[in-house]
């Protein structure tokens, strides 16, 4: 059997990864499959730097981590890239678990740092055994059929050159190899439902069935085959008119709802929309839009897809600044004032204590996932969306809605409608900031 470097360059040459000129940053946590990872690269003379996140999740053991890889990089003469983040603050601001609050942080910062270092690649290390354990995920979860494919091993930027190769296979080759690893402690826990389904089910899955593993490889590989194939047919389907289909040609596929789904899904259309669109194809007229600036209509022939607007562009608050005009031509005005200063009502004006600022602040629109704590519900989380129903807004009057943001993400206020409890003003606040917002007429 050919050793696992060969594997891996000719891997990486059939997938035209790594072409020469070209350079790659690989997310090492300094486990064993990130540090197989950069060891196949440092042995195959490829170009590529290091990005170590420090999530501050495990005291110590996360600085130990941080000090092994950047021991590592300077050991090899590899640039190392550190970020630390506070990531419980994180997820509590941004009402996530922790899992999906690191992924953000950690994402998040590769891309700028992609772009910043002039990188062409993101490359992680996940191997055959993970695609394995988020199929099942997902399988539990409901997924469609991307879900059932497991991990994708391109997705844009990013790119996963392990996904060969199996757990077992990595382990083999870092022992072979004289590699050094950090153990993760929390992965030995089964409070997470992967590590649960990594130390109790998979292995009971082997007791059945010892080849399942590469049994897994050949099945993963059909669904991917599957998936391929109907993208192709939906786009065939369509045609060069990618923004209408016939009533009539969609009736006489066997399942309406699941294309609609396809074709829709990456204009933000959740697969509920495509199951009600498909319920309602006689109903004329019938409108479903989504957060992403697209409607979709039924019409008398056709389902016809449109664009109703682009989002405009955030924009930025610095310090000092006094006044400020938005892409919709409403402006809004900063004013430092003194205690005893009357308080405005909260929706044209709001008043904030200025020392929980963290600048640069940001004037955007609302999205979909915006949490907040409005004024005067004791400190109560709501999503913008259930507050916004809550009032029943209409779609054009939620397009409007622009929301001052903290420079640690959190809202300040929801402008025409309420500022968020944190930035209250308190009887011990004494540097104060009153913020007009002169709506477009």
């Amino acid at each position: 059997m050919e050793d696992l470097s060969s594997r891996f360059r000719q891997h990486v040459r059939a997938k035209n990864w790594l072409a020469e000129g070209q350079k790659c940053l690989v997310a090492v946590s300094g486990g064993l499959d990130s540090m197989v990872l950069a060891r196949l690269l440092l042995d195959s003379n490829m170009h590529f730097g290091i990005a170590h996140c420090n999530f501050q999740l495990r005291g110590q053991e996360s600085d130990e981590d941080q000090q092994f890889v950047q021991h590592w990089a300077l050991e090899n003469g590899i640039s190392c890239h550190i970020a630390v983040f506070d990531t419980l603050q994180y997820a509590e601001q941004k009402q996530l678990s922790i899992q999906m609050a690191a992924r953000e942080l950690r994402y998040g910062w590769f891309e700028t740092l992609r772009e910043e270092a002039q990188y062409d690649w993101i490359a992680t290390a996940h191997h055959h055994n993970d695609a394995v354990e988020t199929f099942f995920l997902h399988f539990l979860r409901g997924a469609g059929l991307d879900g059932l494919c497991g991990i994708p091993e391109q997705q844009g930027r990013v790119i996963r050159p392990l996904l060969f190769a199996t757990r077992p296979e990595l382990q083999a080759f870092a022992v072979a190899s004289g590699i050094k690893w950090r153990e993760d402690s929390s992965n030995a826990l089964d409070y997470y439902e992967r590590n649960y389904l990594r130390h109790e089910v998979l292995p009971a899955l082997t007791a059945i069935k010892p080849e399942w593993i590469e049994v897994s490889r050949r099945n993963l590989a059909h669904l991917q085959d599957a998936r391929d194939n109907l993208e192709y047919l939906v786009q065939h389907f369509l045609g060069t008119d990618k923004t209408r289909v016939s009533k009539s040609r969609l009736l006489e596929i066997p399942a309406p709802a699941h294309f609609l789904h396809l074709w829709l899904r990456p204009f933000g259309f959740l697969p509920a929309v495509a199951r009600e669109l498909a319920q309602n194809i006689d109903h004329t007229g019938t409108r479903w839009y989504s957060e992403t600036g697209y409607t979709v209509l039924i019409d008398r022939q056709f389902v016809v897809l449109e664009q109703t607007g682009v989002a405009d562009p955030p924009v930025v608050v610095e310090a000092g600044d006094l006044m400020l005009r938005l892409p919709d031509e409403s402006r809004v005005f900063f004013l430092p004032v003194g205690p005893g200063t009357p308080f405005p009502d909260g929706k044209t004006a709001a008043m904030v204590d200025a020392d929980k600022l963290i600048f640069p602040l940001k004037l955007r629109h609302w999205a979909l996932g915006d949490v907040f704590q409005p004024l005067g519900m004791q400190g109560k989380h709501q999503k913008l969306q259930d507050f916004f129903t809550n009032l029943k807004l209409s779609r054009l009057e939620k397009d409007k809605i622009w929301v001052l943001e903290n420079g640690d993400g959190a809202l300040i206020w929801v402008l025409g409608y309420r500022p968020d409890e944190r930035f209250k003003v308190l009887p011990e606040s004494r540097n104060l900031l009153k913020i007009n917002w002169n709506a477009r007429d």
